[in-house]
């Protein structure tokens, strides 16, 4: 086994590990550039045990051709299952392959549609994976020490917000307000 496999199926089971109990199955979106540019690219999605709870989109393989230590991979929350999830992240996995396009926590991606039909946002904020926590994002070396990021959906006026103040002051007041991460029609804060 090459040591790209060996990472790629120790990511896997990073993901299959912190999900375990849920099933979780391949999701990769296979149009487009995205296999050209990371031909290992995959994405999972992880279902919910039960109803209220988020389906779960995941990348693997963005990490292994990223030059920081460890590499980025990626995720979305969402409260339906949905192909458009798995486009997003091999848009957002695409996007971040290039080196002056490198995502980190506090990147603002505006994706040039709604993120899913009757969404009303159309931007994604990098954030650390708050709901999740850092054994979620950080793998274990044999994975590469790979971090996984959240992909949070926002508007139009919230990406304005942040560039134009603070990604804690944003922070703050989704917290304040008890804002619902899954409500992808949800009304902007800002």
């Amino acid at each position: 086994m090459t040591e790209e496999a060996a990472r790629l199926l120790a990511l896997e089971r990073h993901v299959r590990g912190f999900w375990d109990g849920h099933i979780v199955e391949a999701a990769t979106w296979e149009h487009g550039p995205i296999l050209e540019r990371i031909p290992r690219f995959s994405t999972y999605r992880v279902l919910p045990k039960r109803a209220g709870e988020a389906w779960v989109y995941v990348t693997v393989g963005c990490s292994l051709f990223d030059p920081a230590p460890g590499g980025t991979e990626f995720f979305v929350m969402s409260p339906l299952p949905d192909e458009a999830h798995s486009e997003t992240l091999a848009m957002v996995g695409h996007y971040h392959s290039f080196e002056a396009h490198r995502l980190d926590v506090g990147s603002v991606i505006h994706i040039g549609r709604p993120l899913t039909r009757g969404s009303r946002m159309d931007h994604l904020l990098v954030s650390l994976p708050y709901p999740y926590g850092p054994d979620l994002e950080w793998s274990p070396p044999k994975a590469g020490e790979a971090r996984f990021l959240w992909l949070l959906p926002i508007h139009q006026s919230e990406a304005e917000f942040i560039e134009s103040e603070m990604l804690d002051e944003f922070e703050s007041l989704m917290d304040a307000r008890s804002v619902n991460i899954l409500d992808l029609n949800r009304d902007p804060i800002v």
